[in-house]
């Protein structure tokens, strides 16, 4: 009885060993990675594992000249391997931009060789003109760029006026109507090709950069897009009295009509000999600012042409005395 216990005892101990064998091999083949296939046994997945990914990016197509709006004729979707920090996926994001620099045939198009900003967003015979402005001057720092305003000027008598100029009572009127604002303080239009574009470069440090920093200042500047021929009325006004911004509703069109008031005296005369055709071409506006605006004029006071005093002397000489009244000399 002893023998057959002692039998099975030695049995089991090799089964036990016997499945500690198997249960080792076991785990060290899933532990192993799967062996690779022969290049052989595979040969069209080998120019796909050798050719990395591509993208697509516009590129020139032929040479851009500088400040000429580039066609979309001339823009391609070219393949690259890297995209490139501030490059565009997108012909339409480009088409009608103006390039800084003259851009060679195959180059591809990016942002920093692409004009932008606010000069992009003048209308033809506009002009950016920057004013000063605080939270009591433009509606309490609500105005955004996009918006539109309206200036009102404040004139008051400057202090070294003489006694009739210090007799004449502070005036406030609305000066320009319906400007558009392009940048107010460090905030300027939206730019829709940023869309377009990944935010690479020195749109993720500027994102960077700001992200962690404190509030901004308050806006000390806005920057108005403003007809070239009211500008001199503008800068007259920032230096002989105070501007004031208010915002209007972007869908309000209401203007005030200049041909109901008398229009300010110029500093400049026009030539006395000149045709009809040059006499239309002085409501130009690039003439009309060439001519200038006075502050009497931006005051609104009487542009009274001063004649000159008759001479009201009396001239000696070796025949006797000229008298001279009025137009009329008496020689006594």
């Amino acid at each position: 009885m002893q023998k057959i216990t002692r039998l099975a005892a030695v049995l089991l101990i090799a089964l036990a060993v016997v499945l500690a064998i198997v249960a080792f091999s076991l785990g060290r083949h899933a532990l192993q990675p799967p062996a690779s296939q022969p290049l052989a046994a595979s040969p069209a997945s080998a120019p796909a594992a050798a050719s990395p990914a591509t993208m697509s990016v516009v590129a020139a197509a032929a040479a851009l000249p500088a400040g000429q709006p580039i066609p979309a004729s001339a823009l391609r979707l070219a393949g690259a391997t890297q995209l490139p920090p501030d490059a565009y996926v997108s012909i339409g994001a480009v088409s009608g931009d103006i390039p800084l620099v003259d851009i060679p045939a195959g180059a591809t198009i990016t942002a920093g060789l692409l004009a932008h900003g606010v000069a992009l967003a003048l209308k033809p015979g506009e002009r950016a003109l920057s004013l000063p402005v605080d939270e009591l001057t433009a509606a309490g720092n609500r105005i955004q760029p996009g918006d539109y305003v309206d200036v009102f000027l404040s004139l008051k008598p400057a202090p070294g006026a003489g006694p009739s100029e210090a007799k004449q009572p502070t005036q406030t009127r609305l000066l320009l109507s319906r400007l558009r604002v392009l940048a107010y303080g460090s905030q300027d239009l939206p730019n829709p090709s940023a869309a377009s574009r990944p935010a690479t470069g020195a749109a993720e440090k500027n994102a960077v950069a700001t992200g962690g920093s404190s509030a901004p200042p308050p806006p000390r500047t806005a920057v108005l897009a403003v007809p070239v021929d009211e500008v001199d009325r503008l800068l007259l006004g920032v230096q002989d009295g105070k501007l004031s911004l208010a915002l209007r509703h972007p869908g309000d069109v209401g203007r005030p009509d200049d041909d109901l008031f008398p229009q300010p005296r110029n500093v400049l005369t026009p030539l006395a000999s000149l045709s009809d055709e040059q006499r239309q071409q002085l409501l130009a506006p690039e003439n009309r600012a060439y001519a200038g605006l006075d502050g009497n004029g931006l005051a609104g006071q009487a542009a009274a042409a001063t004649a000159r005093p008759a001479p009201s002397h009396r001239s000696s000489n070796a025949q006797g005395i000229e008298i001279i009244r009025g137009s009329q000399a008496h020689s006594l």
